[in-house]
């Protein structure tokens, strides 16, 4: 069983007119084909539907070309939505249009200064909250996620990392205790009651896997993660996210499940 319960919604956003404007890795100049990127988008909420979510759909704002990465928006804790306070300074109105229509099925909370984090840094296994320190991640907001869910039942680990945006962006969570991870960015022993999927160095962007109701979504051309994931045995799904890569985004920065 890939996770304890069922989700059922996932909350996606439209790719911005202007996406190719988005912040990009470090050195990548690589054109981006924003029609490619919106039929890309396309299929992965197809996806999302086949395996059984019913889509929260937000509306692309194209003075925000990042807009789309809907995960860093905001971190699910049970029935509490925390609104995340982005460090990067085009990012920082992408929160207001997803913490409305998430208002009708969770409680909001809201990070506020001199806190900031981006929900690609928040890592959530059953009722743990591994939390990525990271440029776009510091330690007062995980002092605020820390006491907003204290009532919840909800235990937060801060995760000292290193050469990648995200946590995410190098670990995610494949359910039925096993983690897939990129080696060299933080301590594994962190993970150590665990199964462990270690990825290759060339196939690292694999690591940003999203286990949805029984399936794992990997992102495609990457066929030696795919394999490993399966002799676990999970049944995968691939879908392609090329244009959203150049972007420094990953299948799980597209969507918020809950």
């Amino acid at each position: 069983m890939i996770n304890a319960k069922e989700v059922h919604f996932a909350v996606v956003r439209g790719v911005s007119g202007n996406y190719d404007q988005c912040i990009k890795p470090k050195g990548n100049n690589g054109r981006i084909d924003i029609q490619l990127t919106r039929e890309q988008h396309r299929r992965y909420c197809q996806t999302l539907q086949q395996l059984g979510l019913t889509l929260l759909q937000v509306d692309a704002d194209d003075r925000l070309p990042d807009c789309c990465f809907v995960e860093d928006t905001t971190i699910v804790a049970g029935e509490t939505a925390i609104i995340t306070r982005m460090q990067a300074p085009s990012r920082v109105l992408e929160t207001a249009a997803v913490k409305k229509l998430l208002a009708s099925y969770k409680t909001t909370r809201e990070i506020t200064s001199p806190g900031f984090i981006d929900g690609g840094d928040v890592l959530r296994i059953n009722n743990k909250l591994y939390i990525g320190l990271s440029e776009r991640t510091n330690q007062h907001a995980v002092a605020q996620v820390k006491a907003l869910v204290a009532d919840n039942g909800y235990e937060v680990i801060p995760v000292e990392i290193k050469g990648t945006l995200h946590l995410k962006t190098v670990c995610t969570y494949l359910g039925d205790g096993c983690v897939i991870m990129a080696p060299g960015h933080f301590d594994h022993n962190i993970f150590s009651g665990y199964r462990k999927v270690i990825v290759s160095g060339e196939e690292a962007y694999s690591a940003n896997c999203l286990a949805v109701n029984g399936k794992v979504v990997v992102p495609g051309g990457y066929p030696r993660t795919r394999e490993c994931i399966e002799k676990e045995g999970f049944a995968t799904v691939e879908v392609d996210i090329s244009e959203f890569r150049k972007g420094n985004g990953g299948l799980t920065c597209l969507s918020i499940i809950f």
